[in-house]
């Protein structure tokens, strides 16, 4: 194998190792602690003080950081979680800074020792290995508050036995004929919903609307008809006469 053939291999290797990812900083109820370990390996940790520590001492024990005093100076930290071992005796080149913050602020150097200092809580404590430098994160940023739950949706409401429902009224149509209340007239049916009703007639009656002419009464267009018959009737046996007499 050729080693072209090596290094893509060794790339693949690489760039199939998955890289787990920093878990997310929980919300702190009480003082955030930030500790930048420098060039003594481990890096900066932040770790949160519940409660209302009223120290920075207490501040760093809460927030599960061990501290040990330099000999013979009661109060001046000289280790960290152990850290420098062994203690150097804080020289003014290479010691424990202290500083104090708000959320998502910046740092400012503390003028009063741990043991004197109460931190309030939402606020952040820094500590730096160092020449007095700060610590290498700016001071975290207070959480977002969670947004508000959405409204749930009104109940449909019941009417309870001393209240009955309402009565439903429907608005008459056009072919109601109920007077209106408030133009006082009786609307018009439509003509489409008018029926023409024949009233029930008695046996050999007719019917209204059928001829009402007496019994035994001839129209006048028929004694028209019947008497011009007669007249060509007439005419024909003159004309039948006059020719026998000829």
């Amino acid at each position: 194998m050729t080693l072209r053939r090596l290094l893509a291999a060794a790339a693949c290797a690489a760039a199939a190792v998955v890289v787990p990812a920093a878990p997310a900083q929980a919300a702190c109820s009480g003082v955030t602690v930030v500790v930048d370990f420098g060039s003594l390996g481990g890096g900066v940790q932040t770790r949160c003080a519940g409660g209302d520590p009223g120290t920075g001492l207490a501040a760093l024990d809460s927030a599960g950081f061990g501290y040990t005093f330099v000999p013979r100076q009661p109060g001046l930290i000289c280790q960290l979680n152990s850290r420098p071992d062994p203690c150097n005796g804080a020289p003014k080149d290479a010691y424990w800074a202290y500083f104090h913050a708000r959320a998502g602020g910046s740092w400012t150097y503390s003028d009063e020792g741990a043991g004197s200092y109460d931190p309030a809580p939402g606020s952040v404590e820094g500590w730096a290995f160092g020449a007095g430098r700060q610590p290498g994160i700016a001071p975290p940023a207070a959480p977002a508050p969670p947004p508000p739950p959405a409204p749930a949706p009104p109940a449909p409401q019941t009417p309870g036995p001393g209240h009955p429902e309402p009565e439903k009224t429907t608005a008459p149509g056009p072919q109601s004929a109920a007077p209106s209340a408030a133009t006082g007239t009786t609307p018009v049916p439509d003509s489409s919903s008018l029926r023409v009703t024949e009233a029930p007639t008695e046996p050999g009656r007719s019917p209204v609307g059928a001829d009402q002419r007496p019994e035994g009464a001839t129209s006048l267009p028929w004694q028209g008809g019947l008497l011009l018959v007669a007249v060509i009737a007439g005419l024909a046996l003159w004309q039948v006469k006059r020719r026998r007499a000829a």
